[in-house]
């Protein structure tokens, strides 16, 4: 039977109806001839079928950027809200903007190489921070069979070299309580030169896990205070598996003074187990406050670009101390301290609070038998004849 001849729609053009590939409908093409309308439609068949294939392929690929969010959206809950933050940042700032539109099975450890080369002037703690992210993004991927091969396992931190922190001498030890003497950061100071506790730590103590009577005066280290918005403290408890769960005992300098604070309060504030540090309502330090305490220390330091002994105009501050102090400073003196009067290292990690005794290990263990007492012995009898060798009394013996 021959084809039946097209006509005209509504006498002035042909007309095809074009279904779309999703089956959800049909366009209508017109030609003022058939050929200009079959072109039409070819070209119509083409667009269609291109942003029908975009779109499932939209669908089904899985863009960094996105299993980065829902990654996050899983994880934030366990983490701290500075934690949180430095996701945020480092997905939003460093990562998404090389990577957030590749899809997850088209990044490659030169992708990464690449983010890592943008921060490569950032100190080894921030890129190692970054590495930790982009790691626990990707093993999440894998174990989740989003990718089949993981383009962080051998990624790697690179930055600047901490710089190598001396603990303060006796000397300096003694200049910095002096220089503090009757200033309200004084007991943080002694708390952090004689317990070694950390900020959070020392900030978030109460009164009653400060135990001063008994053989064993000591502290319980069980909570910590965090910064978190507006700078306002929030004390948490420390979990119990962690290492940080810790009891340190008072030396007799620290004592003396922590007692003098306890008679200072009335029998109201006993009761109320204050803060051992805390602001005239009783309430724990906020950062601007901490930071303000810390701030005598910092006018009287020839950090704040006065010389030593210089006076401070219209302020009875003189510049007393020549040498940098940080709060951590202090911790790591403390630790320093135990390693050189030969404590052993499971107690040192003890007190200090560190989870791994890597880091014990690491940080401390050069201070260990390499000073010139200990290793005379060592030197003498490799170069010196043993008659001209003084005899000497084996360490430990009587």
């Amino acid at each position: 039977m021959p084809k039946r001849s097209e006509t005209r729609y509504q006498g002035k053009y042909y007309r095809k109806r074009v279904k779309k590939p999703d089956g959800s409908g049909y366009v209508d093409v017109y030609g003022k001839t058939q050929e200009e309308r079959d072109q039409k439609v070819e070209e119509l068949k083409k667009e269609l079928t291109a942003a029908y294939e975009a779109e499932q392929k939209e669908k089904t690929c899985v863009y960094f950027y996105r299993y980065a969010a829902g990654w996050y959206a899983r994880k934030s809950p366990t983490m701290s809200k500075s934690w949180q933050a430095d996701n945020r940042r480092y997905i939003n700032n460093v990562i998404c903007p090389l990577i957030g539109q590749k899809e997850m099975r088209e990044i490659t450890s030169d992708d990464l190489a690449e983010i890592m080369a943008t921060v490569a002037g950032k100190s080894r703690s921030y890129q190692k921070s970054l590495v930790s992210t982009i790691k626990q993004i990707f093993d999440a991927a894998e174990e989740a069979d989003v990718i089949q091969k993981n383009p962080a396992r051998k990624l790697k931190a690179g930055g600047r070299k901490p710089a190598k922190k001396d603990a303060l001498t006796k000397e300096q030890e003694a200049v910095l309580l002096e220089t503090v003497r009757g200033l309200p950061v004084e007991l943080f100071v002694m708390l952090a030169l004689y317990t070694g506790m950390r900020r959070e730590e020392i900030l978030g103590l109460n009164w009653n896990r400060v135990h001063l009577d008994g053989d064993a005066p000591h502290i319980d280290v069980r909570q910590v205070c965090i910064f978190e918005d507006n700078s306002q403290p929030t004390i948490k408890p420390l979990p119990k598996t962690d290492a940080g769960w810790r009891t340190i005992p008072i030396p007799a300098q620290l004592h003396d003074r922590l007692q003098q604070e306890w008679d200072r309060l009335t029998a109201d504030q006993k009761k109320r187990k204050l803060p051992v540090i805390h602001r005239a309502d009783g309430s724990p330090l906020s950062y601007s406050a901490f930071r303000s305490q810390w701030n005598a220390i910092t006018v009287r330091s020839t950090e704040s670009g006065r010389a030593l002994g210089e006076k401070v105009r219209n302020r009875k501050i003189v510049i007393t101390v020549d040498f940098p102090v940080t709060p951590h400073l202090l911790r790591h003196t403390y630790i320093t301290r135990l390693v050189m009067n030969r404590v052993p290292l499971k107690r040192v990690q003890y007190l200090a609070g560190h989870s791994d005794p890597a880091i014990t290990l690491q940080i401390y263990t050069a201070l260990m038998e390499h000073t010139p007492e200990d290793l005379i012995d060592d030197v003498r009898s490799t170069f010196e004849p043993p008659e001209s060798t003084p005899e000497r009394t084996p360490k430990g013996s009587e």
